[in-house]
């Protein structure tokens, strides 16, 4: 099996082959479980409110235990109280879960090869800039004639172009090595460029 290879101005120059790790069928599981990972990696966890024992104030006993006909209480900074502390609210906390390596790489694997299955992987031969353009960045996208947002994954080889791409709307560069499931399946189309794919192959394609 084998997947076309596109040059800068949109026509097809080759043929690039897939490799076993990307023509899997989609592990759907692995791909829910990684990018649950990764959303509660992103999560902050800062929400806190006080207790009644960190409310300032509330020491002293707001008026005697009997006798003035009112309810008993011990301080104005009871949870009934307004202004008072908060039961079981929201302390500072980490959302960070755990999954096992191999779930992370299946999950990978699967979501470019979903993208292969429905033809929304777009490899690219001799994509390089003179410097960062964003005009030659727009010029590439429309050569593809493709709709919806974009992940663009670059190498070194192409660290121009992966620059220039930072200001287009719906497009996101990406270096290759930091590829996760959750902004492939994210975004509608991925675009890589055929450096960048080959040494995707390398450290995922192999299985």
């Amino acid at each position: 099996m084998s997947i076309p290879v596109y040059n800068l101005k949109g026509e097809v120059v080759g043929n690039e082959e897939i490799p076993r790790g990307f023509s899997i069928p989609p592990h759907y599981f692995s791909i829910f479980e990684d990018i649950r990972y990764v959303r509660n990696a992103l999560r902050r966890g800062t929400a806190s409110t006080k207790t009644r024992a960190e409310v300032r104030g509330g020491g002293r006993k707001p008026w005697r235990q009997k006798g003035t006909g009112r309810a008993r209480h011990g301080s104005i900074r009871s949870p009934i109280w307004r202004g008072g502390g908060v039961v079981f609210g929201p302390k500072p906390r980490s959302f960070r879960i755990s999954i096992p390596k191999k779930v992370k790489k299946l999950a990978i694997r699967s979501s470019i090869s979903d993208k292969i299955i429905n033809d929304k992987l777009f490899v690219l031969k001799g994509v390089k800039f003179d410097k960062v353009s964003t005009k030659e960045a727009t010029a590439l996208i429309k050569s593809l004639k493709i709709s919806g947002s974009i992940l663009f994954v670059f190498s070194d080889e192409n660290g121009e172009v992966g620059l220039s791409m930072r200001n287009l709307p719906k497009v996101k560069p990406l270096f290759w090595n930091k590829v996760n499931t959750y902004d492939v399946v994210k975004h509608e189309n991925l675009v890589v460029t055929e450096e960048a794919y080959k040494n995707m192959k390398e450290v995922w394609g192999n299985v």
